[in-house]
């Protein structure tokens, strides 16, 4: 991908720091069946029901770890899945998947009468190519490569120092990595980078 080769430190990080499969599963209800002052389930198996459920075709299911309301937007709930699980789910068809999360509301919430949701939507950041995943994690391979953040988010520069590749990212952030917001502190960062650096030339 790169001609020519990224210097042993990028390498170590890219190795270090790895990236993880988190979804949500978006469940739209004509109107809340919920008390109002609820803000969701999570999912606790008893022992005979999680092997059932790891015997079962949609064995995927016993990492749906719950169900929570969604601010400003009061008919919606939001499931979570994680891990291989997670990347397994993304296999199923999107109606079966649906299927699943009502089977899991009615079983926990101990209601058969939950009505069918209006709509269903699902991520499945793992299979899209662009991604191939959600998003970054520290694990022991981190300390093990002594690597950081703050190596991934070194630009690579020519001879002069000038960088001519740039890194951003919610995984170059060292401290807010795995949000949103961090990845745009990152942009932010790049940004400043580039206009010290054309400030410094005008100024020559």
């Amino acid at each position: 991908l790169f001609t020519p080769k990224l210097p042993p430190i990028k390498v170590n990080a890219i190795q270090g720091l790895s990236i993880g499969t988190v979804n949500k599963l978006f469940l739209e209800f004509d109107k809340p069946f919920w008390p109002k002052d609820w803000q969701g389930l999570s999912l606790l198996w008893t022992k005979s029901d999680l092997e059932a459920v790891r015997s079962s075709k949609n064995s995927w299911m016993e990492d749906v770890f719950g169900f929570y309301t969604v601010d400003y937007q009061p008919n919606v709930l939001c499931g979570w899945i994680s891990g291989k699980n997670g990347r397994k789910m993304e296999r199923t068809s999107e109606d079966e998947v649906r299927k699943v999360c009502m089977h899991l509301l009615r079983k926990f919430v101990k209601n058969t009468t939950i009505p069918e949701p209006k709509s269903f939507h699902r991520t499945t950041w793992y299979s899209n190519p662009n991604f191939r995943g959600s998003y970054s994690f520290r694990s022991m391979t981190t300390d093990l490569l002594n690597t950081s953040a703050e190596h991934l988010a070194l630009p690579l520069t020519n001879s002069c120092g000038i960088p001519v590749v740039q890194f951003a990212g919610e995984a170059t952030h060292s401290h807010y990595y795995s949000t949103v917001h961090g990845a745009i502190e990152t942009g932010w960062r790049e940004a400043d980078r580039l206009v010290g650096l054309y400030e410094r030339k005008a100024h020559l």
